[in-house]
């Protein structure tokens, strides 16, 4: 027997994220459940925020942003950046930024993978800004990346990357043990 639980957008685990954008100039930083892929082939992403955050105004500005993957290690200042403004607080000042290509999306040197995007599409809806990136660049830390023997680089799996996932509980998890191979489990069934 289902329950009804009315208009909730029951969608879980959330990866959690500090978007990234210049305003006025500074780097600015926000916790961020609302982001996804959009596509692979072009490398397209989402991020959805308030049209009161102080983010936003910086995408609008620059038409740029950054995707950002903390740590569970990062959970404090991940955390914290969601709590707190940057029209009061300095949340660039919590990380070490580097810029990539654009120059204008600020990355954080802490997370082991950051993306660059520029922003490719932008709407609102309800009191939500939509902005659709172009990931321009992709960056890792090289403790994370590996070889292949065909010369592809490869991310390290989740286990390692630890990223911060949510769940509308309003609690932060970690990844658990690995259940599996993409595309491949459903070969037990049989031939489709």
């Amino acid at each position: 027997m289902k329950v009804k639980l009315g208009e909730t957008a029951l969608v879980y685990p959330i990866p959690i994220v500090l978007a990234g954008a210049n305003v006025d100039g500074m780097p600015n930083y926000v916790n961020l459940g609302d982001c996804g892929i959009m596509g692979l082939n072009p490398a397209l992403v989402f991020v959805s925020l308030n049209f009161g955050h102080h983010t936003t105004r910086g995408i609008l500005e620059n038409q740029t942003f950054s995707v950002n993957m903390p740590t569970t290690d990062m959970l404090a200042k991940t955390d914290y950046c969601g709590i707190v403004s940057g029209r009061d607080v300095d949340k660039g000042a919590l990380f070490e930024t580097f810029y990539g290509e654009l120059g204008t999306a600020p990355l954080i040197a802490e997370c082991p993978v950051s993306l660059e995007c520029e922003v490719v599409r932008g709407f609102d809806i309800e009191q939500r800004q939509i902005f659709i990136g172009r990931v321009v660049q992709a960056y890792a830390d090289e403790a994370f990346v590996t070889e292949t023997k065909g010369g592809r680089k490869k991310i390290a799996p989740l286990t390692e990357l630890r990223p911060i996932m949510y769940a509308l509980d309003n609690t932060y998890y970690s990844v658990g043990e690995k259940i599996g191979t993409g595309y491949q489990e459903g070969r037990k069934l049989g031939k489709g």
